[in-house]
């Protein structure tokens, strides 16, 4: 392989990388609020004491940071769930055009690496 495509090929695996480890990331960070149905009411109350803490509000401050945090909270995890689809998709085009620069042996790593980074 010249050095041209291994450096593509690193280019391609470090940015896929990046991606899997982001969705995964987020993907955790959501089912953490969605477990138990009432962590999405903690997160908010959360992100207020993390505020709380760096800027000492007053308390009026806190309650209209908690009731900003709460709103756009729902707004956020509601637009989350229309490209959730959308980021799978395209984490997954990208292991199909990494998978084709690989040699045979190259791709049963790779898709070992995949099954691996997605829990199977």
């Amino acid at each position: 392989m010249s050095p041209t495509k291994t450096t593509i090929v690193a280019v391609l695996v470090l940015a896929l990388t990046f991606l899997a480890g982001a969705a995964a990331g987020v993907f955790a960070s959501h089912m953490m609020i969605l477990r138990g149905g009432h962590g999405a009411e903690r997160f908010p109350r959360a992100m207020v004491n993390r505020l709380d803490r760096r800027l000492d509000l007053t308390d009026a401050q806190r309650a209209q940071v908690e009731v900003i945090i709460k709103r756009r909270h729902a707004r956020i995890d509601a637009m989350w769930s229309g490209v959730r689809s959308e980021v799978r998709a395209e984490i997954e085009r990208t292991n199909e055009e990494i998978a084709k620069v690989l040699t045979p042996e190259q791709r049963v790593r790779f898709e070992r690496m995949r099954m691996r980074l997605h829990g199977h």
